[in-house]
């Protein structure tokens, strides 16, 4: 094997347990925040991570062993995969496959279980503290900075939908960058295991003779 398919392969290598420890940090992170994403779609999104798993260190092997069926089945997979992930991040991008922060507030505030979000989100009502004093209601401490009442300065001033939302489309756009990312490991791994393939297929035909 040659200086040039001896550093392809150690990249080859390189990029596959790169592209791995993103599919499982990915994983890991949809696991602790179920709530940012839509349950289908993270199921479809555990299904992909793992399958990237599984064909990196795949990948791994057969260029360590240079084999060329492996590394050609890797190949074909990983092309596929990111057709597949693109069509996904693509739709989801523009229909929405994050959660809508409205409908869950809107939800919390007709069940009367706004305190922990309020605190957690540092917001107050729907719109804003004023929710409360149209409806006659007392503003909860959960609208004030450590629950402390005491001062007016505490008080949350913005209503927990637009917080919300917002807070869900920043986590969106961070879902939708490391698919990028995973997409861009997947083509180039792709390309790499191409020209593996060939360079195995080569070497063995020169073998033979």
């Amino acid at each position: 094997m040659g200086c040039a398919a001896t550093t392809v392969k150690i990249s080859s290598i390189i990029l596959n347990l790169i592209m791995a420890i993103f599919a499982i940090c990915a994983i890991i992170w949809i696991s602790f925040n179920p709530d940012y994403i839509q349950e289908q779609l993270a199921i479809i999104v555990y299904i992909a991570c793992s399958l990237i798993v599984f064909f990196a260190f795949l990948g791994c092997f057969a260029a360590v062993r240079e084999s060329m069926c492996l590394m050609a089945t890797c190949a074909v997979f990983l092309l596929i995969l990111a057709i597949v992930q693109i069509v996904f991040t693509s739709n989801d991008i523009s229909e929405g496959g994050m959660r809508n922060g409205y409908s869950i507030v809107n939800e919390a505030w007709e069940s009367n279980s706004m305190d922990e979000m309020q605190i957690e989100h540092e917001c107050c009502g729907k719109t804003s503290a004023n929710d409360y004093v149209v409806l006659s209601k007392p503003i909860p401490i959960s609208c004030y900075v450590d629950q402390d009442y005491t001062k007016v300065s505490n008080l949350f001033t913005e209503g927990c939908s637009s917080k919300l939302q917002t807070y869900y489309e920043n986590e969106w756009w961070h879902c939708s960058i490391v698919s990028w990312i995973l997409i861009a490991f997947e083509l180039i791994a792709f390309l790499l295991a191409v020209f593996l393939v060939i360079n195995f297929r080569n070497t063995q035909r020169r073998m033979r003779f």
